[in-house]
C-alpha cells in the first residue's frame, strides 16, 4: 500500500512541477490540495512537503532558464530576499490555526489570485494590444507584494508565482517568460526558508514521502522549463490564472465537504 502511494505522489509530482513551471505557480495549488484531500494529511504537514517539492522543481527549472537568460538576476535578488522574510513569517503563523479553517483560508486565497491574474490579463490584452517593458521592476511595490506573496507562500505551502507572475506580467508589464522564469528562480531560496520552518514544528512524520515528491518535480520542472521557452507568451499569462482558479474552485467544493460530510 506504501508503495502504490510513493508512486501516486511521484506522478503527482511530476505533473505540478511541469505546470508550475510552465505558469510560475510553483505547483504549490495543487499539491496540497491533493495531499490533504487524497492523501489525507494534516495540512501543516502537506504545506512542508509541498514547500519541500518546490525547493526542487524551482531549483531545476532555475537551472535552465539560467542557461537560457530568462532570468532577470537584479530582480530575483530583490523578490527572494524580501520574499524569505515573508515566507519565515506566514510559516511560523500556519502553527496557531486549526485545520479546517486552513483549508478555508487557503480556498478562498486561490480562488481570488485566479481571479485577479484572469482579469489582470484580460485588461491587458483588451483590443489584442499588447506591451511590454523590456527591464524589471524594482520598485518599493515590488519589494511590498513579494513581502505578501512570501507570507502567503509560507502560510499555505504554495508558490509566489500566483501572486507575482500576475503582478509583474499584468501591471509592470515585463514579458511573461522573463517574469515566470524570475519568479521560479526567486521560489527556491523562498521554499527552502519556508520548509525548514514547517519541518522544525511538524517533525519528519511523513518525510518518507519526501524522496518521491522530490524526484518527481525535478523531473516535471525539467519538462516545464522547456515547454516554457516554446510557449506564446499570452498563452501562458492566461493558462497560469485558468489552472489558478480552476483548483481554486476544486478546493471549495472539497473544503465544504469536509465540512457538512466529514
Amino acid at each position: 500500500m506504501l508503495l502504490l502511494i510513493i508512486l501516486a505522489i511521484f506522478v503527482l509530482a511530476l505533473l505540478v512541477g511541469m505546470i508550475g513551471n510552465i505558469v510560475g505557480i510553483g505547483g504549490g495549488v495543487i499539491i496540497v490540495l491533493f495531499l490533504i484531500y487524497l492523501f489525507k494529511l494534516d495540512p501543516l504537514d502537506a504545506a512542508g512537503l509541498s514547500l519541500l517539492a518546490i525547493v526542487f522543481s524551482s531549483f531545476s527549472g532555475f537551472i535552465q532558464d539560467i542557461r537560457k537568460k530568462l532570468v532577470d538576476l537584479k530582480l530575483f535578488a530583490m523578490i527572494g530576499a524580501i520574499a524569505v522574510v515573508g515566507s519565515v513569517a506566514g510559516s511560523i503563523a500556519t502553527h496557531y490555526i486549526s485545520p479546517n479553517i486552513f483549508k478555508g483560508i487557503f480556498s478562498l486565497i486561490v480562488v481570488c489570485i485566479g481571479i485577479f491574474s484572469i482579469y489582470s490579463s484580460h485588461i491587458q490584452t483588451r483590443g489584442g494590444i499588447e506591451s511590454y517593458s523590456e527591464g524589471g521592476s524594482y520598485s518599493r511595490s515590488t519589494g511590498a507584494l513579494s513581502l505578501v506573496a512570501g507570507v502567503i507562500s509560507g502560510f499555505m505551502g504554495i508558490g509566489i508565482g500566483g501572486i507575482m507572475g500576475t503582478y509583474l506580467t499584468a501591471i509592470k508589464r515585463l514579458k511573461p517568460k522573463v517574469a515566470f522564469a524570475t519568479i521560479i528562480a526567486a521560489m527556491f531560496p523562498v521554499s527552502i526558508a519556508g520548509s525548514v520552518i514547517h519541518f522544525y514544528y511538524t517533525g519528519l512524520v511523513n518525510i518518507v514521502l519526501a524522496p518521491s515528491l522530490i524526484v518527481g518535480a525535478m523531473l516535471g520542472g525539467v519538462l516545464g522549463s522547456w515547454v516554457i521557452s516554446r510557449a506564446p507568451q499570452t498563452r501562458l499569462r492566461f493558462f497560469q490564472g485558468y489552472i489558478i482558479i480552476a483548483f481554486g474552485i476544486l478546493s471549495v467544493l472539497l473544503f465544504l465537504i469536509s465540512v457538512f460530510h466529514p
